[in-house]
């Protein structure tokens, strides 16, 4: 091995094996020189079989050709971000990325490369598992309601709106911010369209790894990678129906240019095929960025946005349409109520007052997680009484000066210190509940008073009861 390439080796080592990375590196002469554990765990090879040993040996089914290791060593050719599927030496499938570079000297001679590859497998297995769900389901799937859930004016408006639009069948555009329910609104498209019985998938953008884009949407033929099989995309499975492309400013501009094309040939080739397939989908397509801030950031290829634009739905934020939040509660009242075997059957005024006043950044989506949450720790009563909104108030932006402090805390003089009176525990005790006692004077109704201090209603109760305060049973009730 060159001087020069252990010298490296031996500095960096301690570093390599710390990353949660494969990292593998050949000398000249093709052997392996490092091979650190996430590439034996990877491979299913032992370093002690790799180093030292042709790679060609310990990989025989590769060639040349097909190694980036090799081409990078050979012809000084790089690779950055490179999909590849290959078998390990159990036999077992591999989806990894990898960058592979050629090592020089600092003579400019080549003495060797390296290759730092992340796993994919379990994230290609989840996604080839959604997308046969999705194709496998959409049959079986009832049309329902949208859930489209709003007294506003405003987005009354736009699902009438959405509704004539599902009925032209153009490609549409969505924009709104996240949480704002946009997909509902591709629901809608779907089920109000001649295509309501045909399929609907969804491809998310924002989820799907870069190097998995073409393939998810085209699908493969056998031969067109190591490893590739012959494998339907979601272009392919939604024929007849309509593909929802959520998070489209995710979508890499390569792939943009490709969808393009389909779009307006409505054909397509799967990956490594040579024969194109023609279809018939209808795209629905939503951004959480208006198009202007996607043209600006160069998210989205200006003629892929004027083919989707053709119906166009700009979904307003939550602190846009305070009149529904009281609504959307209920609904979510309702819809979660089983968490407390449908116990719980109203929302106290107090509950709606602070939904009301909160800023939602994210939007309906957080409505529904904080009303959940809060029904998590309701421990009784018929009332929601209290919401769990303190960790999100933390990031929120500052309320307007014009809306009203909330109001002051309730001011108490402590008591006189009297060592004789008992223990520290005895004492605070004893001002806990002249506390409360004073709370419960000022504010006769128990689910105010328990605001007010900053208690769920349940634990005030539970105080109540632990300190003997006994209240009217009409304000109990309130």
């Amino acid at each position: 091995m060159d001087t020069q390439l252990a010298a490296s080796i031996a500095l960096l080592a301690e570093f390599l094996d710390s990353l949660p990375l494969a990292v593998a590196i050949v000398d000249a002469d093709g052997h392996y020189v490092y091979y650190n554990a996430e590439s034996a765990r990877l491979d299913d090879c032992l370093a002690e079989r790799a180093l030292g040993r042709s790679l060609l040996q310990v990989y025989p089914g590769m060639n040349q050709h097909s190694s980036t290791l090799l081409q990078a060593l050979c012809s000084g050719k790089r690779y950055h971000n490179q999909y590849q599927l290959y078998y390990n030496a159990s036999g077992k499938p591999v989806h990894q990325v990898h960058t592979t570079l050629p090592l020089s000297n600092t003579d400019g001679a080549v003495i060797g490369a390296i290759e730092v590859a992340r796993d994919l497998t379990e994230v290609n297995q989840l996604h080839e598992r959604f997308v046969d769900l999705q194709q496998r389901l959409h049959e079986r799937l009832p049309l329902h309601d949208d859930g489209i859930i709003s007294c506003d004016p405003a987005m009354q408006k736009l699902v009438q709106q959405a509704q004539r639009l599902a009925r032209t069948d153009v490609q549409v555009l969505i924009c709104g911010e996240t949480g704002t329910g946009k997909e509902l609104f591709a629901r809608l498209l779907h089920s109000q369209s001649a295509r309501a019985g045909k399929p609907y998938l969804v491809l998310n953008c924002a989820a799907t790894p870069e190097q998995l884009f073409e393939s998810a949407l085209f699908g493969t033929v056998k031969g067109a990678f190591t490893g590739a099989e012959d494998r339907a995309g979601l272009l392919e499975g939604a024929h007849g129906g309509t593909l929802f492309l959520d998070e489209l400013n995710s979508m890499p501009l390569a792939v943009q240019a490709k969808l393009l094309r389909a779009l307006q040939e409505m054909t397509f080739r799967r990956v490594g095929a040579s024969r194109e397939i023609r279809v018939d989908v209808r795209i629905i397509a939503a951004a959480n960025e208006s198009p202007q801030e996607m043209l600006s950031r160069q998210r989205i290829r200006p003629d892929l946005l004027y083919r989707l634009n053709v119906g166009y739905l700009s979904i307003p934020p939550l602190r846009e349409r305070r009149c529904d939040i009281p609504l959307l509660a209920h609904a979510f009242l309702t819809r979660h109520g089983k968490l407390t075997g449908n116990r719980v059957l109203r929302i106290s005024t107090a509950v709606l007052e602070r939904l009301q006043r909160h800023s939602w950044p994210g939007n309906v989506r957080m409505l529904e997680n904080i009303m959940l949450r809060s029904l998590i720790f309701c421990e009784n009563g018929e009332e929601l009484d209290f919401v769990l909104l303190e960790e999100d108030e933390q990031t929120a932006p500052p309320r307007p000066a014009a809306e009203p402090a909330p109001p002051a805390a309730l001011s108490v003089a402590p008591p006189e210190v009297d060592e004789a009176s008992g223990t520290l525990d005895e004492q605070l005790a004893g001002f806990e509940r002249q506390l409360l006692l004073h709370y419960l004077r000022r504010y006769p109704n128990l689910s105010e008073a328990a605001r007010r201090c900053g208690l769920p209603r349940a634990t005030l109760q539970y105080k109540m009861k632990k300190y003997g305060i006994r209240l009217a049973p009409q304000v109990i009730d309130g």
